[in-house]
């Protein structure tokens, strides 16, 4: 073969190469938009995913950082915030309406768009089989966040003590423990 001719195979080949380059990353990207859309709770079927994995912030009316995993626009312009957690308890808990609320504070600072007074908990089992299961939380209000910034800011300059938990298995895995047991009856 002549070096005209081997110039022209390793042509066709390097065009070949990218071409299959080209499907494979189609593919992947495919694959991962049907696994998003099909983990989505029903009522975000016709929504579009807006934010994903994004950091938010607003100072007013109290400072709040938040980083979101999804928000998704509905047909009517609302955002909603969906939340993912793995664990074995297939329910959503207090720190997650928590999370989710700071998060709608923060998001509504930032954008200055409207968000949904609910969201989604989706939970998934560490065994990372089957979709994540949806649960719908009515999250607090604009106000409440607010009061629950100011009684951290005063607890961590000392002017107040905190109060215990509604249930002692919420202080089995709690940094401040320590603190707490010498400082609270």
């Amino acid at each position: 073969m002549s070096a005209v001719g081997w110039g022209v195979l390793g042509g066709l080949v390097v065009v070949c190469l990218a071409a299959l380059v080209i499907a494979w990353r189609r593919s992947v990207t495919t694959d991962a938009a049907l696994a998003e859309r099909a983990s989505r709770p029903d009522a975000l079927r016709d929504a579009e995913l807006v934010y994903m994995e994004r950091l938010f912030w607003t100072s007013k009316p109290v400072g709040v950082v938040a980083k979101i995993d999804r928000v998704y626009r509905m047909p009517s312009g609302l955002l909603v915030l969906v939340e993912l957690k793995t664990r074995w308890a297939n329910q959503p808990s207090l720190s997650d309406v928590i999370q989710l609320s700071a998060q709608r504070v923060a998001v509504m600072g930032q954008t200055h768009q409207a968000v949904a007074s609910y969201a989604y908990v989706m939970v998934k089992a560490p065994t990372g089989r089957g979709l994540p299961i949806a649960h719908r939380v009515q999250l607090m209000t604009d106000e409440h966040v607010d009061a629950l910034v100011r009684r951290r800011e005063e607890i961590l300059a000392g002017r107040i003590l905190p109060g215990r938990p509604q249930s002692r298995k919420t202080c089995l895995s709690c940094a401040f423990r320590g603190q707490c047991d010498s400082l609270l009856p």
